[in-house]
């Protein structure tokens, strides 16, 4: 059984919108097992986009961990810890638990898969839509139909840009629901990639640039 495990965090400070890496850095560093955990989940932090591609952490904004139930424990320790992601000084809360709702749609800001034989100039949309649906096939989830490619994105590890999508699945059922929150698609999960949240259209559109957040919830920022 999978959850999210949620922290409350606090800070005056605001983070890049590409800040998976920086954000799984300063969490190895409390809980090294974290590079042994590849299934484990750290959505991105949400917050207000600023014009200077950062975000602006709000109250209420969270740390978002998608674990095995079995593992909560080992980061009960993260609580009332300060974590540096790039120079945002972060300060974690107490934890809740939250268990995992089906839902018909989910959204993925950012989804990463390696194909054979392409590089970053190379992947197109159809290529990645068809890594997608196979992925998707071997959970046994049915992707003829539901399987919406957005807007193309990139992740900054160091000095390496890896690219992927945004990524929209829609006419989902409550078993395949769950299968893709559970699994994910693709990889970096460790680093926001390939997580599914309900979509929560605001006006049947995606929230804008200048509107809020990425990561938990369903909602997009433009980059």
């Amino acid at each position: 059984m999978y959850v999210d495990l949620k922290f409350r965090i606090t800070t005056e400070d605001s983070v890049p919108v590409d800040h998976g890496y920086h954000l799984y850095a300063a969490l190895s560093n409390l809980v090294p097992d974290l590079h042994q955990k590849n299934e484990i989940g750290i959505h991105s932090l949400r917050g207000k986009y600023l014009q200077n591609h950062h975000l602006k952490l709000r109250t209420g904004s969270s740390l978002v961990l998608r674990t095995p139930v079995e593992q909560i424990f080992q980061f009960l320790c993260l609580t009332g810890k300060t974590i540096q992601v790039n120079q945002a000084k972060i300060r974690i809360g107490v934890p809740q638990v939250t268990a995992l709702l089906a839902a018909p749609t989910l959204w993925s800001r950012l989804v990463i898969i390696k194909i054979a034989g392409q590089n970053a100039a190379q992947l197109d949309a159809l290529s990645f839509r068809a890594s997608i649906e196979k992925q998707l096939s071997s959970y046994d989830v049915n992707p003829e139909g539901k399987v919406d490619i957005r807007k193309r994105r990139t992740l900054k590890i160091k000095d390496k840009v890896i690219v992927g999508y945004e990524v929209l699945l829609e006419n989902l059922t409550e078993e395949e629901s769950l299968q893709v929150q559970i699994m994910g698609v693709g990889g970096r999960r460790h680093m926001g990639c390939g997580l599914f949240t309900a979509y929560r259209p605001r006006n049947k559109t995606m929230v804008t640039d200048m509107d809020e957040t990425i990561g938990q919830g369903g909602y997009g920022i433009g980059k």
